[in-house]
């Protein structure tokens, strides 16, 4: 009696079923573990909202009341438009400070000094001088991936094969071309690096924001800051798990998207 191989879409989707099953585990286990705990009464539920507590309540709040997707929502608008001016001006001052050494020594001082900074420190500063709204959160956004970028960019073509660059000028490679051809390949994994290093801070700066931006209404910071007043610890677990589960979606629909066009295709990185 033969057995037939099993199809090209059910080794995918069995490829697929696995891996998020690999990924889910711990977070059930965790979750398992807290529900225990709770449940048996070692810790009080007041101060600390049992797993299935707080999936009810985030089920109320997007179903019922609607408001996490407005504080949602909100916080994605802020962080994107920080992250893309992070992205672009990091990407553009790491290439120019590489490529000028005179500028990179004259510069790095101050890009050591302001890097060691951190962002929440900045936000005070900011709501003087720019005000409670959104422009606070964006620039705090934009400050918190900014520098990680930058300073991935400035590593990543440093350590480019400097044979290669002289080879590609031989050929009659420069400036632009020079970049897109060698430097930015060769750089690719360490940029790849500053840009997942710089949403992850831009994220954490776009929570601390909202928390201090008193003339902000809406936001995930916000909703944790202002279930504070009302005793609701529920709701700021739920705005803890928003914040969490958001940051793990976008190293992985974004960055993690960007790497396999990349790096993996260019057989860089190993496929994972």
């Amino acid at each position: 009696m033969t057995h037939s191989k099993p199809s090209f879409a059910s080794q995918l989707i069995r490829k697929h079923a696995l891996a998020a099953g690999q990924f889910l585990l711990p977070f059930v286990l965790i979750f398992g573990i807290c529900e225990l705990v709770v449940r048996s009464g070692l810790v009080q539920s007041a101060s600390f909202p049992a797993p299935t507590e707080v999936l009810a309540r985030a089920w109320t709040m997007v179903t019922g009341e609607g408001v996490l997707w407005k504080h949602l929502v909100r916080s994605l608008y802020r962080l994107s438009i920080g992250y893309a001016l992070a992205a672009g001006l990091g990407l553009a001052a790491g290439t120019v400070l590489a490529m000028s050494r005179t500028l990179r020594e004259m510069f790095s001082p101050v890009l050591s000094l302001l890097i060691s900074v951190p962002t929440i420190a900045w936000v005070p500063v900011f709501l003087i001088v720019m005000g409670l709204g959104d422009r606070t959160v964006i620039t705090a956004v934009f400050l918190g991936g900014f520098f990680a970028i930058t300073y991935n960019t400035i590593r990543g073509i440093e350590m480019v094969d400097r044979n290669r660059i002289r080879a590609a000028r031989t050929m009659g490679a420069n400036g632009i071309r020079l970049f897109f051809s060698v430097l930015l390949p060769g750089s690719s994994v360490s940029i790849l690096t500053g840009l997942r290093l710089g949403i992850g801070y831009a994220w954490r700066a776009l929570v601390g924001g909202e928390m201090l931006s008193a003339m902000i209404r809406w936001g995930i910071g916000k909703m944790i800051y202002q279930a504070r007043f009302w005793n609701d610890v529920t709701a700021m677990f739920v705005g803890l798990a928003i914040i969490g589960i958001t940051g793990v979606l976008l190293d992985r629909l974004l960055i993690k998207q960007v790497e396999r066009l990349t790096v993996e295709r260019w057989g860089m990185l190993a496929k994972r």
